[in-house]
């Protein structure tokens, strides 16, 4: 008993010590914190450790150049759908499937399958291919007037070849299809 009472007072002494010697920083010291008055008011102007992924340099348009989220076909039922319902064109390099679309507008869908390769290479064969569907693809649908899923399956050669030679299969492939259908 006579302890519990001894480090009870031992506590408290010293948190008044600790209460006395408080540093309390000089004003131009804590500007950097956020939420101070005198802290920067630049918007994104230190990058950030993860989280929030805003675009400190967006467009002037006010909308990134990204596909947007619903102009992607992502869901396993759509693209099996695709995948059965669509006119397919088998090239060496990718197999392209078109089908109206059930929605107002195009969309696209990409799958890169692994082929045995690092996640890096599927990866980067993968935003190639969206790349291409969302310069080329899309608006080339939007330009002939009609509203089409297009859905980019990438084979294993597509995996050694450079950008141009995959962008000139896909827009080939595409090509076929299209006067195929019309």
């Amino acid at each position: 008993m006579d302890r519990a009472v001894r480090n009870e007072a031992d506590v408290q002494a010293s948190q008044s010590q600790a209460s006395q010697q408080a540093r309390v920083p000089r004003e131009d010291e804590d500007s950097e914190r956020a939420g101070h008055p005198l802290a920067p008011s630049e918007k994104g102007s230190r990058p950030s450790r993860g989280g929030g992924g805003e675009q400190v340099d967006a467009p002037a348009s006010g909308r990134g150049e990204g596909l947007p989220r619903g102009a992607r076909i992502r869901h396993t039922d759509e693209i099996r759908a695709l995948l059965e319902r669509g006119k397919r064109k088998r090239t060496k390099l990718v197999d392209v499937f078109l089908a109206p679309s059930p929605v107002p507008f195009s969309r696209l869908g990409v799958i890169v399958p692994k082929h045995g390769r690092a996640i890096v290479e599927r990866n980067r064969l993968k935003r190639r291919i969206r790349e291409i569907g969302r310069r080329a693809v899309l608006p080339e649908a939007a330009r002939r007037g009609v509203v089409v899923d297009v859905l980019l399956r990438a084979r294993g050669d597509a995996y050694g070849v450079d950008f141009q030679a995959l962008e000139r299969g896909i827009r080939d492939a595409v090509e076929a299809l299209w006067s195929d259908a019309c």
